[in-house]
């Protein structure tokens, strides 16, 4: 793949040539995860200013309200997890269009835990006990689902405790507030630091081993008005996404800078993958997951996920 590096005319991501950038300054509003790494890289080692742009990089609190914001004009592009665009478009009607992936997993980047000195000590005996997710039906959720289903737990014997945000989880646990809770690396680490945390299960296992987990998107609108910055920022979040699956010290340099980690826990924290382009195969898995465990209804049960793909990646 041959990535061009400068503002005037380009080739875009299908090699076609691009004319000037419709737009300079952009805002990316990312939920704060190393999913994000790639992005944080192409922002740190200056490959958006290779291609003109002047990128400005907000965290979000949930991948919602990222998704809010780009709906009201506020944020140009968004990361954010693949559920919650999913349900956006189909349950809410809203334009959007994935342009890349951004992360999917492999082993303790996502997983459950307990307290260090919990009762519960297997995923069976999660039944009739609270777990925590960050918000309703959104990945977590789903990663749950499958992981119980593969367990033999009924779903209707957990009760899901929602809004947990990630920071407090080790607290909640702490407290007894819930038997298990639902985090994600750069947490896992943090929480098994601070507060003696245990990892449950790995979230990378059975139904969901190598899932899709985090994308970028735009709404339709956004592409059609911006195609050159559109294929402009591709090109430099393709070379970022590359850094971040080859170099993982660009990683811990990227995630110490963007969210505050300190070096030790920057060097202990497990990776996703990060690809490039977008896989409609892979996201397939995702929205078929969905039905299946009621995060979509049974009529969407033949929709497919590559016609909200941007043209250029499907």
């Amino acid at each position: 793949m041959i990535l061009a590096g400068c503002s005037g005319a380009t080739s875009t991501s299908s090699g076609a040539s691009a004319g000037p950038l419709e737009k300079t300054n952009i805002v990316v509003d990312a939920f704060p995860a190393i999913d994000s790494a790639g992005l944080f890289i192409a922002e740190q080692e200056g490959l958006f200013k290779q291609q003109g742009l002047n990128v400005t990089i907000d965290l979000a609190v949930t991948s919602q309200a990222a998704i809010d914001g780009q709906l009201k004009g506020t944020y140009d592009i968004t990361s954010a997890d693949y559920v919650t665009y999913v349900d956006n478009v189909l349950l809410d009607k809203a334009p959007l269009r994935i342009i890349d992936e951004s992360s999917f997993l492999q082993p303790n980047v996502l997983t459950l835990l307990v307290k260090s000195d919990s009762s519960v000590t297997s995923v069976q005996q999660l039944r009739h006990r609270v777990v925590s997710v960050n918000a309703p039906d959104d990945i977590g959720t789903l990663l749950i689902d499958s992981l119980l289903t593969d367990h033999g737990v009924p779903l209707s014997s957990v009760t899901f405790n929602n809004n947990v945000a990630f920071p407090s989880v080790g607290q909640d646990l702490a407290m007894g507030k819930v038997a298990a809770a639902f985090a994600p690396e750069p947490f896992v680490s943090l929480d098994e630091m601070n507060a003696g945390t245990q990892e449950l299960a790995d979230l990378d296992q059975g139904g969901t081993t190598d899932f899709p987990i985090q994308g970028v998107a735009v709404t339709a609108s956004w592409a059609r008005a911006n195609p050159n910055t559109l294929a402009a920022f591709q090109r430099a979040y393709a070379q970022g996404q590359q850094i971040a699956d080859t170099d993982r010290r660009a990683v811990e340099a990227a995630v110490e800078k963007f969210l505050g980690l300190p070096p030790l826990a920057a060097a202990l924290i497990s990776l996703p993958s990060y690809p490039t382009g977008v896989d409609s195969v892979r996201l397939q898995r995702l929205v078929d997951a969905m039905v299946r465990f009621g995060l979509l209804g049974k009529q969407y049960t033949d929709f497919k996920v590559s016609t909200i793909i941007d043209n250029a990646n499907s």
